[in-house]
């Protein structure tokens, strides 16, 4: 697992929230990422990528579900 980040005071208006989602599903329907993107979803090799499973659940968190 990650190191968490607090993120608390990043607000997002309904068009950011919605553009974010966006790009997240669009990166699940992906078979093969961009390399430049590539190094930003994985910090340069840092960490692995995000799985499906993890951006349905990151989704479900932003749309206002449980977090945690």
């Amino acid at each position: 697992m990650s190191a968490l980040f607090n993120m608390t005071g990043v607000s997002l208006d309904r068009v950011e929230l919605a553009a974010v989602l966006t790009g997240l599903r669009m990166l699940q329907s992906e078979l093969e990422v961009p390399t430049l993107l590539h190094h930003i979803l994985t910090d340069c090799g840092e960490f692995d990528p995000i799985t499906e499973d993890q951006i349905d659940a990151l989704c479900d968190r932003l749309n206002g579900g449980e977090v945690g």
